[in-house]
C-alpha cells in the first residue's frame, strides 16, 4: 500500500515525496526535525503526529505572541478566520480548553501546514517560521497569563506519548512590549511608519512619499507582517516596541494618563487583550478614546499610541487594574 502524503514510507522515517507535483521534501540532511514540511503548497497534517497545537483567536495570540518575543516556536495564522495555531512539541499539554477560545487541540485534528517560505497572505501561513526554537507549554501558559488573557489556566499534566528532544528555549522576556516576529523593514516602510506614528493618514502619507494610497497600504500591510500588529495602533505599537523608530519627539509633552486609560491604549495598541478594557469603559471606548485623543493632541489613534508610549512601557512591568467583577 502506497504511503499517504503525510505518513513516513515504511522502514524510512520520513514523509514520502508527491510523485505528483513534489509537495513534500526534505529540508536538509542537518535539519531533521522540519522535514515534514511541504515545498509547494499547503497540505493536511493531523496534530499529534510531528506536533501538538494550541489554537486561539488573532486578538489572543497576538499579546500573547509579544509576550514570549523572538525566540518562540513556530506560529501559524490565518487572516481570514482570525485563528492563530501555536506549535508545540509532542507531549506537552493534554487536549482541551485552557481558556475562553483558547484550546490544545485534539491528535488527529488535521490543520493546514504551508512551506516554510509563506509568511504572509489572508489564507494560512507562518507567523513565527520554524527554525532553532520552540515554546513550551508551560511557557505559552505564563505568556497567556502574563498577556492578561487568561487570568485562570489548569496545571498542565504530562501525556505518555514520545516527545522530541527538547531544544534550549530562550528566557522568557520580562515585558510585554516585544516584537511578535522581527525583521528589519526597508526604508520606504520606515519612512512610511514613521509618518503613521506622526499621525497622518494614508493620504497624507501618499502625498509625502509621492505615491499613491494603494501602495501606502501595501507598505503598511508589509509593517504588519514584518514587525507585528493588523491595526494601524496596533502597528505603531510594534514599530516602536520592536525599536524600528522612535517615539516622537513631543511623547514629552502628553497628559498623564489613569490606569483607565492606560488600559484602554494598551488593547487598542493590541498589547493586551480587548476584555482588559475597564468594565465601565466598554460601552462607551471610542468616545473616550476620542476624548484621549484631544487632550494628548493626537491626530489618530496610532499616534496617541505613541504620545502615549513611554507611560505605556512604563506600566507594563505592573498588571493594571480592571473595574468591575472581573478583576483579578
Amino acid at each position: 500500500m502506497t504511503a499517504s502524503p503525510t505518513q513516513p514510507a515504511r522502514g524510512t522515517g520520513r514523509v514520502p515525496t508527491d510523485s505528483a507535483d513534489g509537495v513534500w521534501t526534505w529540508a536538509d540532511e542537518g535539519d531533521p526535525e522540519w522535514s515534514w514540511l511541504p515545498r509547494s503548497r499547503t497540505v493536511p497534517v493531523p496534530c499529534g503526529r510531528y506536533f501538538d497545537a494550541v489554537r486561539m483567536p488573532a486578538d489572543i495570540a497576538m499579546p500573547v505572541l509579544r509576550r514570549l518575543g523572538s525566540g518562540s516556536g513556530p506560529v501559524l495564522a490565518n487572516d481570514v478566520t482570525r485563528v492563530w495555531w501555536v506549535l508545540l512539541p509532542l507531549g506537552e499539554a493534554e487536549p482541551g480548553r485552557w481558556a475562553p477560545g483558547v484550546r490544545v487541540l485534539r491528535r488527529g485534528t488535521v490543520i493546514g501546514i504551508p512551506p516554510r517560505e509563506v509568511t504572509g497572505g489572508k489564507d494560512v501561513h507562518w507567523v513565527v517560521t520554524p527554525g532553532a526554537d520552540t515554546t513550551s507549554a508551560t511557557r505559552l501558559r505564563e505568556a497567556l497569563i502574563a498577556a492578561e488573557t487568561a487570568p485562570s489556566l489548569p496545571v498542565l499534566r504530562p501525556v505518555n506519548r514520545p516527545i522530541s528532544p527538547a531544544r534550549r528555549l530562550a528566557p522568557a522576556p520580562d515585558t510585554a512590549a516585544l516584537p511578535l516576529n522581527p525583521r528589519p523593514l526597508t526604508p520606504t516602510q520606515l519612512r512610511t511608519g514613521r509618518l503613521l506614528l506622526a499621525g497622518n493618514t494614508n493620504q497624507e502619507i501618499a502625498a509625502e512619499l509621492k505615491v499613491s494610497v494603494t501602495t501606502v497600504r501595501e507598505h503598511l500591510k508589509g509593517i504588519g507582517y514584518r514587525a507585528g500588529g493588523t491595526t494601524p495602533a496596533g502597528r505603531a505599537a510594534a514599530l516602536l516596541a520592536g525599536g524600528h523608530l522612535p517615539p516622537p519627539q513631543t511623547a514629552m509633552a502628553a497628559p498623564d494618563f489613569t490606569s483607565d486609560d492606560l488600559a484602554l491604549i494598551r488593547a487598542v495598541a493590541e498589547l493586551s487583550h480587548p476584555a482588559s478594557v475597564p468594565m465601565h469603559l466598554r460601552d462607551s471606548q471610542e468616545d473616550h478614546l476620542a476624548q484621549l485623543r484631544q487632550v494628548a493632541g493626537a491626530r489618530s489613534n496610532a499616534h496617541l499610541v505613541a504620545l502615549a508610549w513611554t507611560q505605556l512601557t512604563a506600566a507594563q512591568s505592573r498588571p493594571i487594574a480592571m473595574s468591575g467583577t472581573e478583576a483579578s
